[in-house]
């Protein structure tokens, strides 16, 4: 027979202070449902890849700056909501560097690339 060990760990039946309520719990994942998941970079990402994944970036930066919409941003770009969703959340398969680097000079004409 297996003997049983109790846990070193401690487990709280009541939350911490300032913790979300179970109502409030239910309607942040409503919220996350609702929402594309973000693409990461992985560790073994090439060149094309990063420099993508750099340029999404800058049009997350430009849009907490300016502190618009998704909806604007497309505005300002003169493209789709969703192909600005694509770009927010690191969707950049189907993009082009030459297109990211297009749009993003739409709004940041005075943006400069390095290539190191």
């Amino acid at each position: 027979m297996k003997k049983v060990t109790k846990s070193p760990y401690k487990i709280s039946k009541t939350p911490p202070p300032n913790w979300p309520s179970e109502d409030q719990w239910k309607e942040i994942d409503k919220k996350l449902d609702k929402k594309p998941a973000s693409k990461t970079l992985p560790s073994n990402a090439g060149p094309v890849e990063r420099t993508k994944h750099e340029l999404c970036a800058q049009f997350i930066k430009y849009r907490r700056h300016e502190d618009i919409s998704q909806r604007e941003l497309a505005q300002r770009l003169g493209v789709t909501d969703s192909r600005v969703s694509e770009i927010l959340n690191y969707n950049h398969d189907r993009f082009t560097i030459d297109k990211l680097l297009e749009l993003l000079c739409r709004i940041r004409p005075e943006v400069k690339i390095k290539v190191a």
